[in-house]
Parts: structure tokens; sequence; C-alpha cells
């Protein structure tokens, strides 16, 4: 779990070195929009934005979070709300996730997920 909090933390500082350690060189992700990305989209993706007016992640709050152990693997399964700058406006978007970590020379480190988009909640 702490690892995940890890992940988004680096995501949002644009912290490339530390986002790198956490994904494994083989990682694969298939996010909430349906796009399949490896470990260098990733690091592309965490890069701060040159354009000011593009989607900005500013935090995420994971709720229903929930780990089983396999031996050296673990499979975390949380609702992640997302919170984005998007035009001046602060924008919620939900989704539902699973994450594949597995413990290498004594690290965890992620070696996949997946998101599924929730609906937006009626207001």
């Amino acid at each position: 779990m702490a690892q995940e909090k890890a992940w988004s933390d680096a995501f949002i500082e644009h912290d490339l070195k530390r986002l790198g350690a956490i994904l494994s060189d083989d990682f694969v992700g298939i996010d909430g929009r349906g796009v399949v990305s490896n470990k260098s989209d990733e690091l592309k993706e965490a890069e701060a934005a040159p354009d000011a007016t593009a989607p900005k992640l500013l935090r995420e709050n994971y709720t229903d979070m929930s780990v089983r152990l396999y031996g050296r693997t673990a499979i975390l399964n949380d609702v992640n709300n997302a919170t984005f700058l998007v035009k001046g406006a602060e924008k919620l978007i939900r989704y539902r996730r699973t994450t594949v970590w597995v413990k290498t020379n004594g690290r965890w480190r992620c070696v996949s997920f997946h998101a599924s988009r929730l609906p937006d909640k009626a207001n």
C-alpha cells in the first residue's frame, strides 16, 4: 500500500528518478482510457507538462484498498479518486485499479496495472 502512495507522489512531483525505481523495467500498464504503456511511457507522462493548459494531476486518494500476497507477489485492488486541474477547474475522475507488485532484491516494484474508469457520481 505504501508503494502505491509512493508511486502517486513521485508522479505528481515529477520525480522521475523515484518513479523509475518503483516501476520494473518490463512494466506494462493499461490506463482508464485503454492506453497501453511501458516504463518509458510512464516516465514521459510524469514529466512536467510544458503546456500550462494541459490537464494536471493534483492529488489521488485511494479507497476500498485490499492486498493479497502470494510469496513475492502482491496484488492490490482499490478505487483511485484522482483530482485533476482542467482549464482552471478541479475535476474528480474515479478508477477501479488492479496493481501487481513483485519483490526483487528486497524492494517492491510495480510490474503491471490496469484501471477502469468508473461512472461520474451524480451531484
